[in-house]
């Protein structure tokens, strides 16, 4: 919680109305769902400029607003504003977007003394995170990611909740160069996690040499702990050694054992606190054990019981879309991990169905984008995948998935691309049997989650 005053100090910015040492509570950039007592920071993005919402919000018995000094109509907003609520509070910026990134860096050496657990890499960050803070929350009150507020907006937003909570568990997302030296000084991590590098964004940043670079700049404020935790089976990340900024501590596959794959479960062991020990996963997807050994590491460093790690780990709920289990009224499954897509993401949902038992295996594969110049040599590396896996069919849409087919139709027996949509769902319910599990996996703007509905609603 911040006062007028400590926003004013924080982004230099200039009192135009409204008492300074007011209390401001919430934050909130997107008009549609402010709720009232929240402050409004309008943002100009590359087609909306939101100061055109000023007036609503304040309607809607906002607490206050920013408005940019160049802003056209400011004055008259100004005055509008008054008329509405005399105490309205109005701090005049010279960028509210620097002024949101500022606000957050303020609120964050305010509470300095928390500690920050701080997660990137190119797939796997938002289970990651979620797996660490259901150890974490075990015994410390935690502020934690939500949806996907990992970017140069959604993290500062994130860091203006930080008030009463004795630890944060933070996503840190880029899609351009530098972006990740910003986030890393708002965060201020004692603590950082990178789970991979891989190709997405690899259109915008050039190469995965670029993206490692890209990556590894969320140590560049870290503080306190100066923890690197690493997925060491990673090519890229396996090279970084402790440095005068931060030790390494390296989480590698290797260091499983006795690994059981079943419908709904995962079972291993590993060493905890030095112990081997028996771990239960109740959620689908080998990736989730790398997040557990990372999440156990993050356990220790914050002398959490190995009970509570455990009961974490156990507990972690998956979110809407990724390897989420849906069942058909025909009994077959549903496996849908629409919510996004990249080679690696793709290869480790693919891996798990393979290791699934159903009477036959199904692919849906989508588009992924973002690729840039790579997106024909990416998607063929996906074809190339099924060398090694059990399919029984593969069924395309989009351009760039016909290149999966290209390669993958070497080793499945069955395959096939479409066109349009509705062509791929009426083939879905014509031909899916009792018994079946078909794997959905796309960019989001593929809008795969659209055919698992069709599915859902039309089989009967």
């Amino acid at each position: 919680m911040l006062k007028v005053r400590e926003i004013l100090e924080a982004t230099k910015g200039k009192l135009i109305n409204g008492n300074e040492n007011i209390d401001i509570k919430k934050y909130e950039i997107d008009s549609r769902i402010l709720e009232e007592d929240t402050f409004f920071i309008p943002l100009k993005g590359e087609k909306v400029d939101s100061h055109q919402f000023i007036l609503q919000c304040v309607k809607k018995k906002a607490s206050g607003f920013f408005i940019e000094s160049n802003y056209k109509d400011k004055d008259e907003i100004i005055e509008k504003c008054k008329t509405i609520n005399a105490n309205i509070i109005i701090i005049e910026v010279m960028d509210t977007q620097k002024a949101l990134v500022d606000l957050a860096i303020y609120n964050r050496q305010k509470h300095i003394e928390v500690p920050v657990i701080a997660i990137t890499g190119s797939v796997g960050k938002t289970s990651t995170r979620e797996m660490m803070a259901s150890v974490v929350e075990r015994k410390y009150s935690t502020l934690v990611t939500k949806k996907n507020y990992n970017s140069n907006i959604g993290l500062p937003l994130m860091m203006l909740e930080l008030d009463k909570q004795e630890v944060c568990v933070l996503e840190a997302g880029m899609n351009h160069k530098d972006e990740m030296n910003e986030l890393s000084l708002i965060l201020k991590p004692d603590i950082c996690v990178i789970t991979n590098i891989g190709n997405a964004h690899i259109g915008i940043l050039g190469s995965q040499e670029n993206i490692f670079h890209e990556k590894i700049q969320i140590t560049n404020f870290i503080k306190g702990m100066r923890k690197l935790i690493i997925n060491e089976d990673d090519s890229y990340l396996c090279t970084l050694k402790d440095c005068n900024e931060y030790q390494v501590m390296r989480s590698s596959l290797s260091d499983v054992y006795n690994k059981k794959i079943k419908e709904d479960s995962i079972y291993f062991q590993t060493m905890i606190y030095g112990e081997l020990t028996p771990v239960v996963i109740n959620q689908i997807g080998n990736h989730n054990i790398q997040n557990a050994l990372m999440a156990i590491k993050v356990g220790e460093l914050l002398e959490i019981s190995r009970e509570d790690i455990l009961e974490g780990i156990k507990n972690y709920k998956n979110f809407k879309g990724r390897l989420e289990k849906k069942y058909l009224a025909n009994h077959v499954l549903l496996i849908d991990d629409t919510y996004n897509a990249s080679i690696d993401s793709m290869r480790s949902g693919l891996m798990t169905v393979h290791e699934l038992d159903g009477k036959r295996k199904i692919a849906v594969l989508g588009d992924m984008l973002e690729l840039g110049e790579f997106a024909t040599t990416i998607h063929t590396q996906v074809g190339e995948i099924f060398k090694n896996l059990n399919y029984d069919r593969i069924y395309t849409l989009g351009d760039l998935a016909k290149n999966i087919n290209k390669e993958a139709c070497k080793y499945v027996p069955y395959i096939k691309n479409f066109d349009n949509q509705k062509d791929l769902e009426q083939e879905l319910m014509t031909n899916l049997r009792s018994g079946d599990i078909v794997y959905f996996k796309a960019s989001n703007a593929m809008h795969f989650g659209d055919i698992i509905k069709f599915l859902e609603d039309n089989v009967k």
